[in-house]
């Protein structure tokens, strides 16, 4: 099976998996506006800061080919009114390189905005992220929002995201989490 239909599966699998996870945490309490906290992630390869002390979910689908997996590891917190903050770090079977990551970004976004038909994008705009080509997105439908910003490193996929409720969405509060996200050296 080629590098390209593999992708594609694991994106599926990763947009429902964050439907998913945003239905289990979406009744989670909420938490104080000043207590962000720095959280490393397991493998060591990034830290962000949430506002409160996120959950982490790990999990491994294997892909259509019945031999690769893929693996991700998902932290998520609460924040008051404003939404449920995320970290998706997902591990690919292959690198993806030479231009490839652009599509793998945006196959994500194609994902995300064809799990469910009420979702429509209001802006993606390709961008750069810790000096590499990145996915910048707000996508909306019914009555939520999903607000994030992707990249692709060789077999890595990060993905920094808030999604909470229409008209609630903090800019200046998502910026925070998202500049607070750091690769490690």
């Amino acid at each position: 099976m080629d590098k390209t239909r593999i992708k594609k599966i694991g994106i599926w699998f990763l947009a429902f998996s964050l439907f998913a996870f945003h239905l289990f945490f979406r009744t989670v309490g909420h938490a104080e506006a000043n207590k962000w906290q720095r959280v490393i992630a397991k493998s060591g390869e990034c830290h962000i800061s949430f506002p409160t002390a996120p959950q982490m979910i790990q999990q491994s689908l294997p892909l259509a080919d019945g031999i690769n997996r893929l693996s991700y590891d998902v932290y998520l917190a609460p924040h008051e009114d404003k939404g449920v903050f995320l970290l998706l770090i997902a591990t690919y079977p292959m690198p993806l390189s030479g231009g490839h990551e652009i599509a793998g970004l945006e196959g994500l976004l194609s994902g995300i905005l064809n799990h469910n038909p009420e979702n429509q994008l209001v802006y993606a705009n390709l961008t750069e992220l810790s000096g590499h080509p990145a996915m910048d997105f707000l996508v909306e439908g019914g009555t939520s929002y999903f607000r994030g910003q992707a990249l692709m490193i060789g077999n890595k996929l990060y993905l920094i995201a808030m999604e909470g409720m229409k008209g609630k969405l903090d800019e200046k509060t998502f910026n925070q989490f998202l500049k607070s996200f750091k690769l490690s050296e």
